[in-house]
């Protein structure tokens, strides 16, 4: 796993996310909303993974999550939200994982090392 879309509307937190992951060496896509996140899924090839934000302005992320989950169930969707109670509806969207705001880099590079060891295991 190598290719991560990220989708967070803060870009402080963006910026953080991509440096954070990049130095992990990941290959990150970042967007500030929703909308640019379901266009960049419209491009081949599909992420290995996605980090999400929920509240995103155009569409939300969870919205991401299930038509991310449509076009391949196998992609981890990591959802970070300082939402209260979002974790159920997250993981009914196809999330795999639900990290809460705010994330330090350790948590997220953690989640998506998490993500890529669970695909090689049941691959």
């Amino acid at each position: 796993m190598d290719r991560i879309l990220v989708a967070e509307d803060n870009s402080a937190l963006r910026l953080l996310y991509a440096i954070w992951l990049e130095s992990a060496g990941f290959e990150v896509t970042a967007v500030a909303d929703g909308r640019a996140a379901l266009a960049g899924l419209e491009r081949r090839p599909l992420p290995d993974a996605a980090l999400l934000d929920i509240e995103m302005p155009f569409v939300d992320g969870l919205s991401v999550c299930r038509y991310l989950h449509a076009l391949d169930p196998s992609i981890p969707v990591l959802v970070v939200t300082g939402v209260e109670g979002a974790r159920g509806e997250a993981l009914a969207a196809g999330a795999s994982e639900v990290l809460r705001k705010p994330c330090d880099p350790a948590q997220i590079v953690g989640a998506v090392r998490r993500q890529a060891a669970r695909l090689h295991l049941t691959a």
